[in-house]
């Protein structure tokens, strides 16, 4: 596998590929427009950190986008999202992408990747195997706006 940085001139294909994948297997009703949206406002903030991961022959095979985050002891990286696009899935290659992010991380001084994640079998297998666990002193909270 190669991994490159996502420039501004992947985003259609990257949006296309993000919405067969999301749409097909997820089963969500993402738009263009509204995928557009998400991925170029991580894409083009500060600190961002996006990546493409292509194959031998430089098919794009999925993608990730994060950024890093200061702290007052360390700095760490906010995984926002990863996808192995339709096709792809099933080879190793989130396994590989990931590998590949903690080395570039570390590279980039930070000491922390952190992610939110779909809380099913599935999703926490995946990260587990990899070394990621569920912290204790955080709690994701929301609030839907009625």
């Amino acid at each position: 596998m190669k991994y490159r940085e996502m420039t501004v001139d992947d985003l259609q294909y990257v949006v296309e590929k993000n919405i067969e994948y999301y749409n097909t297997v997820e089963e969500c009703c993402w738009t263009y427009e509204k995928a557009y949206k998400r991925i170029h406002q991580v894409l083009t903030m500060e600190d961002s950190m996006c990546m493409i991961q292509t194959d031998q022959d430089d098919n794009i095979t999925g993608y990730l986008m994060g950024y890093f985050k200061e702290y007052d002891d360390i700095r760490g990286y906010f995984l926002e999202e990863i996808v192995i696009f339709v096709g792809h899935q099933g080879k190793g290659y989130g396994t590989d992408f990931l590998k590949h992010l903690e080395k570039v991380v570390n590279e980039n001084n930070a000491s922390i990747i952190e992610l939110n994640s779909v809380n099913d079998d599935r999703h926490i297998n995946f990260y587990s195997n990899l070394g990621f666990y569920p912290v204790s002193n955080f709690v994701m909270m929301g609030k839907f706006m009625e």
